[in-house]
C-alpha cells in the first residue's frame, strides 16, 4: 500500500492546493476484496460537506486521468471530526495543551490506555500529563490516539436554555 500512496499522493496534494484546503491524513486500505482510499481534508474554520464533495470530485477526475494504481478503488473524502485520530508527530504537536487519548501496544508503568493533556511531542513519541504525573509515550508503542473533546468544551459551560 505504500507504493499506492506514493503514487496518489501528489494528486491529492495538487487538488488540496486548488481547493485551499490541508491534507490531515491519507489512507490507502485493503477491505477484503476492495481498495479504499481515504482523504481526510481540514482548513481553519472547518470543513463543510460541499468541501467534501468538491474536493472528492476533482481528486476522482485527476485519479482517473493520471491512474496511479491498478484494479478499482472506493474514494472516500471527509473532515478529520472533533474528535480526530492523531497518527502523526504533526497531528500530536498541533493539539498540545489539549486533551488525547492514547490506547497503547505495550504497557507502560501498568497501563496501556492513556487519557490526559498532551505537554508536548516531538520526532520520538509525546509527554502525556495523566491526573498530574507525566508519561513518556514513544510512537513505535500507540497503538490508536485521538483529540478528547469534553462535551463542555464542544457545548460551552452553564445552564440549559428553554
Amino acid at each position: 500500500m505504500k507504493a499506492d500512496i506514493d503514487k496518489i499522493e501528489p494528486l491529492v496534494a495538487q487538488v488540496a492546493r486548488e481547493e485551499m484546503v490541508e491534507v490531515f491524513d491519507l489512507v490507502v486500505a485493503r477491505e477484503g476484496p476492495r481498495t479504499v482510499i481515504r482523504v481526510f481534508i481540514d482548513r481553519e474554520g472547518g470543513i463543510r460537506l460541499g468541501d467534501c464533495r468538491t474536493f472528492s470530485r476533482r481528486l476522482s477526475a485527476a485519479l482517473d486521468v493520471h491512474d496511479p494504481m491498478p484494479g478499482s478503488y472506493v474514494l472516500e473524502v471527509s473532515s478529520p471530526g472533533i474528535n480526530r485520530r492523531l497518527t502523526k508527530p504533526a497531528h500530536f504537536a498541533a493539539v498540545a495543551g489539549r486533551r488525547v487519548r492514547v490506547a497503547l501496544r505495550e504497557f507502560v508503568d501498568g497501563s496501556r490506555n492513556y487519557q490526559g493533556t498532551l505537554l508536548r511531542a516531538d520526532d520520538e513519541g509525546i509527554d502525556i500529563d495523566k491526573d498530574g504525573k507525566t508519561f513518556r509515550l514513544p510512537y513505535t508503542i500507540i497503538r490508536k490516539a485521538n483529540l478528547d473533546i469534553s462535551q463542555e468544551e464542544l457545548f460551552g459551560k452553564g445552564k440549559k436554555k428553554r
